[in-house]
């Protein structure tokens, strides 16, 4: 059999490989743990930054029964269809300020125009709301313009106006109002 590394060495090496672009000067070369030469004196002083905890950030989740928004015509049956709209995609982002904790909410989706034809430009309502334990401590509705120059397209919307007192306890919730 060819040489084989134990569990130990095996261990560190995928350890430093996983992280080898993290933390730079932070971990201990990966040649010195493997090859069991680690010197205390070799470690490389640490950033106090890179030990600072990570701000929690809420979860964000559509709202079951809102993730498409439908306008048809006269009769309301499927072949009177003009367009339909979807959420697909939702992001966040947080940092800590000296208020709160703010956070950026990204949603994305597409527009499909339907059998009736659709107008060049829609509005969709998109509603975004924030709960925090069992309060709702922010609820807007955003009008949303998607200019359409294909039958298909793809729009998105950030909402930069979110602060919460306690994310750990907070969950933010998205979709299509009306």
């Amino acid at each position: 059999m060819g040489d084989r590394l134990s569990l130990p060495k095996a261990v560190a090496l995928l350890t430093a490989l996983a992280l080898g672009g993290c933390g730079a000067g932070v971990l201990t070369p990966a040649k010195t743990v493997l090859s069991g030469t680690f010197n205390e004196e070799e470690r490389e002083e640490v950033d106090p930054d890179l030990l600072r905890p990570a701000v929690t950030c809420p979860p964000v989740r559509i709202q079951a029964g809102t993730e498409a928004l439908r306008r048809e015509g006269e009769a309301g049956n499927g072949d009177t269809l003009r367009w339909q709209a979807s959420i697909l995609k939702t992001a966040r982002a947080c940092t800590k300020g000296a208020d709160g904790t703010a956070i950026r909410v990204g949603i994305s989706g597409r527009v499909i125009e339907g059998p009736r034809g659709a107008p060049s430009s829609v509005t969709l309502p998109v509603r975004v709301a924030v709960r925090e334990n069992s309060a709702i401590t922010y609820s807007r509705l955003h009008n949303v313009a998607v200019s359409r120059d294909s039958a298909s397209q793809d729009w998105a919307f950030v909402d930069e106006a979110i602060v919460v007192d306690n994310p750990a306890a907070a969950e933010i919730v998205v979709g299509f109002d009306g």
